[in-house]
C-alpha cells in the first residue's frame, strides 16, 4: 500500500492529474487509480519508468527513506554547495528526502532571484 500512497504523493506534488501521469507513462487513468489504491502492482519495467518520470530511484519510489543520493556529477555540485553554505558537513550523508528539499529551496531561490533581476 505504501507505493500506492508514494504514487499518489508524488503525482500531486508535481501538480499532475491521473489523466496527466497517465499520458506520461504510457498508460490508462484508470490504471495509474488501481495503482494508487494498491489494487494493483506495477511491473519492474513500469517502476523504473515511474522513478525516471518522477526524477527519483526505484527504491525511493518503493519507500526506502533511508536511501542516500547517487553520486552523480550534478549530486556532488549540490552537495559542495550545501558544505559551503554550513548547511552539511563535509563527510556527511544526504538522504533522497534531504536532497530534493534543498533542491526545491534552491530552485524556488533561483526563480526568486530572476523575478529580482528582470
Amino acid at each position: 500500500m505504501a507505493l500506492g500512497k508514494n504514487i499518489k504523493s508524488l503525482r500531486t506534488e508535481k501538480g499532475w492529474t491521473q489523466k496527466e501521469l497517465s499520458e506520461k507513462l504510457g498508460v490508462t487513468i484508470k490504471t495509474i487509480s488501481y495503482f494508487e489504491l494498491g489494487e494493483r502492482q506495477p511491473s519492474r519495467e513500469t517502476l523504473i519508468k515511474l522513478a525516471e518520470i518522477f526524477g527519483i530511484s526505484v527504491d525511493r519510489l518503493l519507500g526506502n527513506e533511508n536511501e542516500t543520493i547517487r553520486d552523480s556529477d550534478l549530486t556532488r555540485d549540490i552537495k559542495k554547495i550545501l558544505v559551503e553554505i554550513g548547511a552539511f558537513q563535509e563527510n556527511a550523508t544526504i538522504t533522497q528526502e534531504e536532497y530534493d528539499k534543498w533542491l526545491k529551496f534552491i530552485r524556488a531561490q533561483a526563480a526568486l532571484f530572476r523575478d529580482l533581476n528582470k
